[in-house]
């Protein structure tokens, strides 16, 4: 008990009391519920057992491919069709786990180090590396997708894949900056908004049962805990925010739209690579096709938690991003902001 107090003395001799926001009720009760909720920790071995093969079931919903209803498309043979479709749930685990190494860990890891005022309080910490362990059995789980599809697909080769269209934003707005401080913005913004917006993939992956079921367990077990991470980083953004200066302040509030429009973006290269890899004909064309369309050139995501991050920032009017209705997928619908 003496301990305890001790502890809460030295907080407060810092400016963290309790009314301060880092001992928030839902910051401690994320980080407490942290060994319930962690794949981690409540299925470790999940993905190692496996969840069943059927070599009919596809590697990726048919109705989740943008060029579905192509001419070109439809008009090839059915085992180059399915050989796209494995290109792309291989590829979305290459791309997932390149988000996390590129993204996410570099946002977190400026909180470790201190970069930012108020990242020393214990709690926040404590959250924090409990996300950090999270990503990284993420990543162990999509590598153990891929090489398990590699494997009973027959996939021997795999052609390299293009620098993720989001650190490629990043890096052209960082190249931008004469300023480490900036910099440092502006990789914590990226990194909120990785964990903030819930990529429709994988929530709508995780809800799929035509596909293979280790597909969907990885994609259900992923999609929990980034449903937490949204949060404990919402709470973590807001209070940094809190003791940033003006200068932090105002290239964050640059930077959010930025990020958002970077994570909005559909790369097409991506899909043009494994329409050619499978032996597509015409696949300039699909891809043209593609990017003449809105719809085509843009990634359906959930901003929702971007969305509420801004406004507990009180910065919403300042963004200039025009935040779509929350996707009838979304992990939050039914919940209050």
């Amino acid at each position: 008990m003496r301990e305890e107090s001790g502890l809460a003395t030295t907080w407060a001799a810092r400016g963290w009391a309790e009314e301060d926001g880092i001992g928030s009720a839902t910051l401690r009760r994320l980080v407490a519920a942290w060994p319930r909720r962690a794949a981690v920790t409540t299925s470790p071995d999940a993905v190692d057992e496996g969840a069943g093969y059927d070599a009919g079931l596809p590697d990726y919903p048919l109705r989740m491919v943008p060029f579905a209803e192509h001419p070109r498309f439809l008009a090839a043979a059915p085992e180059r069709r399915e050989r796209v479709l494995t290109g792309l749930w291989i590829g979305y685990n290459e791309r997932v786990i390149a988000t996390e190494h590129l993204i996410a860990e570099p946002a977190f890891d400026l909180v470790m180090r201190g970069v930012f005022p108020g990242s020393d309080h214990p709690l926040m910490r404590q959250g924090v590396q409990q996300a950090v362990v999270d990503e990284s059995f993420h990543t162990y789980m999509h590598m153990l997708a891929i090489s398990r599809t590699r494997e009973l697909r027959g996939v021997r080769m795999r052609p390299e894949q293009p620098e993720l269209v989001t650190h490629r934003r990043l890096r052209a707005v960082l190249a931008a900056m004469p300023e480490q401080w900036e910099r440092d913005v502006a990789v914590l913004v990226w990194g909120a908004v990785a964990e903030t917006c819930i990529n429709s993939l994988l929530a709508l992956l995780a809800r799929d049962d035509s596909i293979q079921p280790m597909h969907s367990l990885i994609t259900t077990l992923h999609l929990r805990d980034e449903t937490a991470h949204g949060s404990i980083v919402i709470e973590v953004v807001r209070e940094l925010y809190a003791r940033m200066n003006a200068g932090q302040r105002a290239a964050l509030v640059r930077c959010l739209p930025l990020a958002l429009e970077a994570f909005a973006e559909q790369d097409l290269s991506t899909l043009r690579l494994e329409l050619v890899t499978a032996g597509i004909e015409g696949a300039d064309e699909i891809v043209a096709d593609l990017r003449a369309t809105p719809s085509g050139r843009r990634l359906v995501r959930d901003f929702s938690g971007a969305q509420r991050m801004a406004e507990q920032l009180g910065i919403a009017d300042a963004v200039d991003f025009d935040f779509p209705e929350r996707p009838e997928w979304s992990p939050g619908v039914g919940r209050q902001r």
